[in-house]
């Protein structure tokens, strides 16, 4: 399956910038179902999470200062980036947590794997703990996705863990 270009360029910019600050994100959302093939999604932006230290050190690479503790209503996170500078924002959550009906429930991946795509390796969240991210989450955008991931048969195999 071939990788549309705003993707494969913005996972390289990525690569490139967690090489220089000496980081390994780890891809979730929207972005790992496309690359994956699961569902028809386009990811709108790429999103990754680290710890904090990670994010400090990705904001220095870039030249950047991180936003600090930030979210909304649905979302927190200890340090937040918005990387620009490739076709599609990558968007950096550390310590990210999500409000749900019991509170606020801070988000870790259980198990991560390594995918390639764009000529490189990345490190990404398992698919059970990407649906358990979109269950948390709970928003009406993340029903399909949740399906799409129950379809496909959820779980691990997609990739290498």
């Amino acid at each position: 399956m071939s990788i549309r270009p705003a993707l494969a360029e913005t996972l390289l910019f990525l690569d490139r910038l967690a090489g220089r600050a000496g980081v390994t994100p780890v891809l979730f959302g929207t972005a790992l179902l496309e690359l994956l093939g699961i569902g028809d999604f386009r990811a709108a932006d790429l999103d990754v999470i680290v710890d904090a230290e990670d994010a400090r050190a990705l904001a220095a690479a870039a030249g950047i200062e991180p936003d600090g503790e930030g979210g909304n209503d649905r979302f927190r996170s200890q340090a937040h980036l918005h990387l620009r500078g490739a076709p599609l924002v990558i968007d950096v959550m550390a310590a990210m947590s999500i409000a749900t009906a019991d509170g606020w429930v801070l988000y870790e991946p259980r198990r991560t794997g390594e995918i390639e795509a764009a000529g490189r390796r990345f490190h990404a969240v398992s698919l059970d703990d990407l649906g358990r991210f979109y269950r948390l989450a709970g928003r009406d955008k993340d029903r399909a996705k949740i399906a799409a991931l129950e379809a496909a048969g959820g779980g691990n195999a997609a990739y290498s863990i």
